[in-house]
């Protein structure tokens, strides 16, 4: 990728985002390695203290947040920076950017959103987080949101991870298990994985799962009176290399979505890279390029049911669009 090099190499970059997973440290790693420089923070105070303040507090978090950013300028005032990234931008203040920009003249400004607005709201805010206005560009993973503005929003996916276009080598056969299932707790995922488990126990299939859930979160529902089974959860996070290897072990991806959100779920792009099938509740994967039947099928959870052949043919995609963090790097700074 020459041209992404020639954009990055040499340039200084401010980049404050979410720390989700390993995929901060990814992001940064891959601009790095175009030669730019990166200095990360992000984009809230990840202590206990935001914790309990959040908790205890919650309408004290616009002000924690404000003493956040303040003390981020301070460190960042003596640098030059030829280029911003936000990813999201929790309660990022319109003051803070004006000042990133005011000391550092000319600096190109670039947001990205990988979460629905109506989930992690980033328009029509309050003024003093109306940030939008300040972006060159902005851009978001969502389809329902990008159509809906496509005055303020590019249409931009996220990416797969270069270890997991790696997979697509290995050996088809034999596989392990029939299908994967790799998510944290939302009420819909649970009732996911409760009718996948049903599904696979009535037709034969083997089901891998890995559902995460937090022992205090766990509390929190029992104490609501959320009936859950314990034997199905995990109060543990998943490490990347067994995620890695259980995902190449597997047949077929699920994903269960989040209902409010369009956009296409890391799992999703995961089993493009990797060339494997996915089933998912996303309907909206229908318009994208990279998507076809042969591949990718659409469940109703209200109504589960895979076709056979799907499930008999075994064959490996090549990915029919470019995923890779390298072209939405390109995206991005293009």
């Amino acid at each position: 990728m020459n041209k992404l090099r020639d954009k990055l190499n040499g340039k200084n970059i401010l980049y404050i985002g979410v720390e989700f997973y390993h995929y901060s440290s990814e992001i940064k790693n891959k601009m790095e390695e175009y030669g730019g420089t990166v200095t990360f923070y992000p984009e809230r105070d990840t202590s206990i203290i935001y914790g309990l303040v959040n908790r205890l507090f919650p309408n004290q978090i616009d002000q924690y947040q404000n003493f956040y950013y303040s003390k981020l300028i301070k460190r960042i005032s003596g640098d030059r920076f030829d280029y911003f990234l936000v990813i999201r931008g929790f309660k990022m203040p319109v003051w803070f950017i004006e000042k990133v920009k005011q000391i550092n003249p000319g600096i190109v400004c670039i947001m990205y959103q990988w979460d629905a607005n109506i989930n992690s709201p980033f328009l029509n805010l309050e003024p003093q987080y109306n940030i939008i206005p300040q972006f060159d560009k902005v851009l978001s993973f969502d389809l329902k949101d990008v159509e809906e503005n496509p005055e303020l929003l590019q249409y931009c996916p996220t990416f797969y991870t270069d270890e997991i276009l790696a997979l697509k080598d290995h050996d088809l056969s034999p596989t392990k298990y029939d299908f994967f299932f790799f998510g944290s707790y939302l009420p819909e995922r649970y009732k996911g994985l409760m009718k996948m488990k049903s599904f696979t126990k009535q037709n034969g299939y083997s089901l891998q799962a890995h559902f995460y859930m937090p022992f205090r979160y766990y509390l929190i529902e029992r104490l609501k009176g959320v009936n859950l089974d314990r034997k199905l959860l995990k109060h543990r996070k998943m490490n990347r290399s067994e995620y890695l290897e259980q995902f190449k072990q597997s047949k077929v991806i699920v994903d269960v979505s989040n209902a409010k959100q369009t956009g296409l779920a890391m799992r999703v792009l995961d089993a493009f890279g990797a060339g494997k099938k996915v089933i998912t509740t996303n309907s909206w994967i229908t318009r994208e390029v990279g998507a076809n039947n042969q591949q990718v099928h659409v469940i109703d959870l209200d109504n589960l049911s895979v076709p056979k052949d799907f499930m008999e043919e075994q064959t490996k995609f090549s990915p029919n669009i470019n995923y890779t963090m390298d072209k939405w790097l390109m995206n991005i700074f293009s």
